[in-house]
């Protein structure tokens, strides 16, 4: 079935809840729909091995996908609780598995009578509920009663209960009866003293998500470092806090951050609460950050209800990213972009999401190097054409540079003073044969080259998930289509073939073989993160896509590229360069045919690990390659080699042998070594 028949098969539904996004059905079997959809979903079931249970189909109207939804016992609880869920990128083949059943606030159901056909017996049954519910204003706030957790407490509150598929109202016995007894909880005590930004704040900095003009609001600011120290930097930042600034005004700014909040609050449903309360200030942009699995620090914690209580007496919460990620898109109902380990943004605008996209695939390239290493600027041009280019060169210069930076003539908009031009040089084409005629055809070749793969890049990784509408681009975006692709359908192809390509174990093992720098070995690939620009297009993809998954690529200290098994793993080290030997602080394994995450912490024995012989994973031009060079040769003077040492030493084993020869922490000798 191709996208036109699956967009024609699924608005003839003759039932289901219809959504502006997508059409959703109770579906059991394929016995209830339509012929060519019921066949086209049961070949689906059987390849992904999914059974009966997946009694839920969510058929995407805004792109090729269909997600399967396991709600178990959907026709004899009221408001059943999603279980797993299964979306199907019919255009690209990705797979995204989310399991819910492990979590402490799940997304239910209301109004199941919308999802069935018009005959089934219970249809009746599900409309009644629903009109008590209506009547009793149990929808009047609908933008958290589809979380369990919040839904109970607003049951609670109104004074009703529901039992079988009756609403009914709480006796004074239930109503007056004591919540059980919980410890006290201090979230004040979680704020922290810092003398820099925080982490969250830092990125959306260096990411270019928070610009010097933004306004910041900081929802629950603790201490307000943050606020402070952006005001320091000229933005204009102001924050809330309910212990330590309970009394400052909740205001609306273009980019409002929710640092490490939700991670202290014990109870579910009031998570869902202040992230909707934050999102509804942010004009632009919600940054959201947790501590995740695999962060815990504390040495003495109990556990408490889906988290830990220390003993500080706080509770923290660590979030599997998956977990995290579906909460945010289920509480916000918009996607979330993973921008680091625990860190999503989420953007007011889809426009602004994909511009912020695009510019994340988009290399930086010395062009004036790349032209002289290429033999040009040349010398010899027709004395006609050195006049008019000397005569503007401030112009000529200006509009070189943009057309390097687009690898395409520039619009009005991206070079305002393109009449100007027309005016002094003639023609787009004229422009063009000047440039050529002194920069040479190939260094504009290369800059289009590199555009284009970058777009393509950002293509596949903007589809990654589900398909980008055009109209969600901006002009520059669609101005980059139409020169390099013709039409957008066009240019979806091209990043479909890519992803696919990327999706084969056998194109990933062949690309890592080719690759002529970083250290390889039978099941990996392994470079420095300076590398990735340079990886081939199919490898470029595959580590990005993972980062769809996890977060920044350029955090990472090394990325570890599996040749077999669907993995990219990301390596954080201490001071990478500024360390002899850098201490592993944390591992991410991203699973990309599961679309997860699994956080390894190195820092405490027995996972200790120091790297060594860190020149392997660097390029030959690396201006740190020659010290690592000089260092691994002292190693081998010690009869420590590469294969004796694999991917790193054990502290214990490094501390010997600077005592046993008398070296100083960079293995300088402070007396003779023997001889290697």
């Amino acid at each position: 079935m191709n996208l036109a028949e699956y967009q024609q098969a699924v608005a003839d539904l003759p039932f289901g809840k219809r959504l502006p996004t997508a059409i959703y059905v109770f579906a059991p079997d394929e016995s209830t729909l339509p012929q060519g959809l019921a066949n086209f979903v049961g070949k689906l079931l059987q390849r992904l091995g999914l059974s009966a249970a997946f009694n839920i189909l969510k058929f995407s109207t805004a792109d090729f996908a269909i997600s399967f939804l396991r709600y178990p016992d959907f026709l004899s609880i009221a408001h059943p609780a999603l279980a797993e869920s299964v979306r199907v990128n019919l255009a690209t083949g990705v797979v995204k598995r989310t399991d819910f059943s492990t979590h402490s606030n799940p997304p239910i159901l209301h109004r199941k009578e919308t999802f069935l056909p018009p005959e089934h017996p219970k249809r009746s049954l599900f409309s009644r509920l629903t009109k008590a519910e209506v009547a009793a204003g149990l929808y009047q706030e609908t933008s958290t009663i589809g979380f369990r957790e919040n839904w109970e407490q607003l049951l609670r509150e109104k004074g009703f209960q529901i039992r079988g598929h009756s609403l009914t109202e709480l006796g004074e016995q239930i109503q007056d009866q004591d919540e059980p007894e919980t410890p006290a909880i201090h979230r004040h005590r979680t704020a922290l003293v810092r003398n820099e930004l925080s982490k969250p704040v830092r990125v959306a900095l260096e990411l270019g998500l928070l610009r010097e003009s933004d306004t910041f609001f900081d929802y629950g600011c603790g201490l307000g470092s943050d606020v402070v120290g952006l005001n320091a930097l000229g933005l204009s930042a102001s924050g809330w806090d309910p212990a330590h600034f309970p009394s400052e005004t909740k205001r609306s700014a273009r980019f409002v951050n929710l640092g490490f909040v939700l991670n202290v609050i014990e109870k579910p449903a009031e998570r869902v609460s202040v992230l909707q309360a934050a999102w509804k200030l942010a004009e632009g942009a919600l940054l959201v950050s947790t501590m995740v699995h695999g962060q815990e620090e504390y040495t003495t914690i109990r556990p408490h209800a889906d988290g830990y209580l220390t003993s500080r007496g706080t509770f923290q919460k660590y979030f599997e990213p998956a977990e995290l990620q579906a909460l945010i898109e289920h509480a916000l109902d918009a996607e979330a972009f993973p921008v680091g380990l625990g860190i999503y943004a989420i953007f007011r605008d889809p426009r602004e999401a994909q511009d912020w996209m695009a510019r994340r695939t988009r290399r930086v390239i010395d062009w004036e190097n790349l032209s002289r290493r290429l033999g040009f600027l040349r010398p010899r041009l027709q004395r006609q054409a050195v006049d008019l280019y000397e005569t503007n060169k401030e112009l000529l210069d200006a509009c070189w540079q943009v057309m390097l930076d687009r690898g395409r003539f520039p619009t009005a908009a991206e070079f305002p003073r393109l009449e100007e031009l027309r005016v002094v040089v003639g023609t787009p084409r004229k422009v063009h044969q000047i440039f050529i005629s002194r920069y040479g055809e190939t260094t504009l070749e290369a800059a289009r080259i590199q555009r284009r793969d970058d777009l393509l890049a950002y293509l596949a990784l903007a589809n990654f998930r589900k398909k980008v509408p055009l109209k969600y681009m901006s002009d520059r975006l669609q101005a980059d289509i139409k020169t390099f692709f013709g039409t957008y359908e066009a240019s979806l192809a091209s990043a479909r073939e890519l992803l696919f390509a990327a999706g084969d174990s056998r194109n990933i093992e062949s690309s890592c073989e080719a690759f002529a720098h970083g250290c390889p070995d039978d099941d990996s690939l392994q470079i420095h993160r300076s590398l990735l620009p340079e990886l081939p297009a199919i490898l470029r993809i595959y580590v990005l896509c993972a980062a769809r998954v996890y977060g920044d690529p350029d955090e990472a200290d090394i990325i570890k590229i599996h040749k077999h098994s669907g993995k990219v793993t990301f390596q954080y080290y201490d001071s990478f360069f500024e360390n002899p030997f850098p201490l592993m602080l944390w591992r991410i394994k991203v699973n990309l045919r599961r679309q997860s995450a699994d956080v390894f912490d190195h820092r405490q024995p027995p996972y200790q690990q120091l790297l060594c012989f860190k020149e392997r994973f660097l390029g030959p031009d690396h201006p740190e390659r020659l010290a690592c060079d000089r260092l691994s040769h002292r190693l081998r003077r010690l009869n420590i080699t590469p294969e004796s040492a694999g991917y790193g030493l054990a502290p214990e084993i490094l501390a010997e042998l600077r005592s046993r020869y008398g070296l100083t922490e960079s293995l300088m000798p402070k007396k003779k070594l023997p001889p290697a």
